[in-house]
């Protein structure tokens, strides 16, 4: 389970931002809320089940779900790829001292009752550090490994499986990279923590970018292959009420589909030079009694943008409901019916669909879920830019005088919490005046 993530030198956040997981020491006033959507892991840590992140357009919401991304994937694949920190190191650009800087990454989780804090900075050629330290629920924290460049200092005492990887300096050259991170390494070396870690970051961590990312279509279309998966995926789109009866995939040669838009969809989906189309079948109507009994199949691109949205997010959905995994979700809320929105968020905080304590991030900007009958108030998180361009992450808990009872969706449209878009001078942009913008025409900048 993830209990916060923080990144620093990324993209628009210049200073250390973190996404806290952990539950602050507060009672809501509907205690349903304390109960369901908390996971209590002891007398010093309970994380809560699911984090929204709002803030206005440009703000920073999606850096920070592609912070975590570029975590994840440099994670997963520094070892084969010799370009990854060059692709997905972006240090913040809007300060000349920052452009050589590392960026920074940290993740602590907790796996199979024990605390993790692992992290890396690295510029666009080098990792610059990694560290990997672990605590109990009581004790201090004690360190695996700690990498200073190319210099690895491994705590022989309960990282054997590190310490036989690290080479002396007048020995051979060692086996780890100045571009590779050197925990992937002692796993695929079959170290048994290492792996265990890297089963981790690699199985429980999904990441939903939009519908058009390549990394979100293959999943997707990988999951749809599974019949098994199919049958969930089918089961979820015919209980969201979208009068959709079955899904099927369909295999096409080249001038197999009817119309210019189809080719582009099926274009997208096509996977390993097999090239296939998913259909949606509807049930039709027969006679004037409306009774139904004949299937109808459709494109599902021909299918509202929604209806492919929800498609979209049902492995991801699956995935980490069965297997207790961590959801991220950016855009959340798009073309998608807020009662749709706020059940998927239910099945999250439920422990009937949720038995194995998944964890769901998602980023939107839709105000109808800030409400405190859905939401303790450390589940909800702002981003905003200050006037340096660097964004800056902070929980609705932060704020003093928040009442239990207060309307959250009308306080953050006034501006109470910040994270919100000043637009009282868009106007200006569309008023004219003999043809010319008023504020030319006044002097006015």
């Amino acid at each position: 389970m993830l209990i916060e993530f923080s990144a620093e030198n990324f993209r628009s956040f210049r200073d250390m931002q973190t996404l806290h997981m952990q539950a602050a020491p507060f009672k809501s006033k509907d205690a349903r809320l304390d109960e369901q959507n908390i996971i209590r892991l002891g007398d010093k840590l309970s994380l809560v089940r699911s984090k929204v992140v709002y803030g206005a357009n440009a703000s920073g919401k999606s850096n920070l779900v592609k912070a975590l991304s570029a975590f994840l994937y440099i994670f997963r694949h520094s070892l084969q790829d010799d370009e990854v920190l060059a692709a997905l190191i972006e240090p913040f650009l809007l300060n000349t001292k920052d452009f050589s800087k590392p960026s920074y990454f940290q993740i602590r989780f907790r796996l199979e009752g024990r605390n993790y804090r692992y992290g890396f900075e690295a510029t666009r050629t080098a990792v610059q550090s990694e560290w990997l330290y672990s605590s109990g629920d009581k004790g201090p924290e004690s360190y695996h490994f700690r990498r200073d460049k190319q210099d690895i200092e491994v705590n022989a005492r309960n990282f054997k499986e590190g310490a036989r990887l690290v080479i002396g300096k007048d020995e051979m050259p060692p086996l780890y990279r100045p571009n590779a991170l050197f925990l992937p390494l002692v796993a695929a070396f079959n170290g048994p923590l290492a792996a265990k870690i890297a089963r981790y970051f690699s199985e429980s961590f999904a990441v939903h970018s939009g519908m058009d990312d390549p990394a979100t279509r293959k999943f997707v279309m990988d999951a749809f292959q599974d019949e098994t998966m199919r049958k969930k995926m089918t089961e979820v789109l015919k209980q969201a009420d979208l009068g959709i009866n079955d899904l099927e995939m369909m295999e096409v040669g080249e001038d197999g589909l009817p119309n210019q838009a189809a080719r582009e969809y099926h274009q997208k989906m096509t996977e390993g030079g097999r090239k296939f189309v998913v259909m949606v079948t509807h049930r039709k109507a027969v006679g004037d009694t409306g009774e139904s009994d004949i299937d109808v199949p459709f494109l599902l691109s021909d299918e509202s943008y929604g209806t492919q949205k929800l498609f979209s997010l049902s492995p991801f959905l699956i995935s980490a409901l069965e297997n207790g995994g961590v959801l991220v979700l950016d855009e959340f809320g798009s073309s998608l019916h807020v009662k749709l929105i706020r059940a998927i968020i239910s099945l999250f905080h439920s422990p009937q669909t949720n038995p194995l304590h998944a964890q769901l991030i998602v980023a939107t900007h839709d105000t109808h879920l800030l409400d405190q009958r859905l939401f303790r108030r450390d589940q909800i998180a702002f981003v905003e830019k200050d006037r340096t361009g660097q964004s800056i992450l902070t929980d609705l808990a932060a704020f003093k005088g928040v009442r239990n009872d207060a309307s959250l969706e009308s306080d953050y449209l006034q501006g109470r919490y910040g994270a919100i878009p000043y637009t009282n001078r868009l106007e200006w942009a569309f008023i004219f005046e003999n043809n010319e913008p008023a504020q030319q025409k006044n002097g006015s900048k």
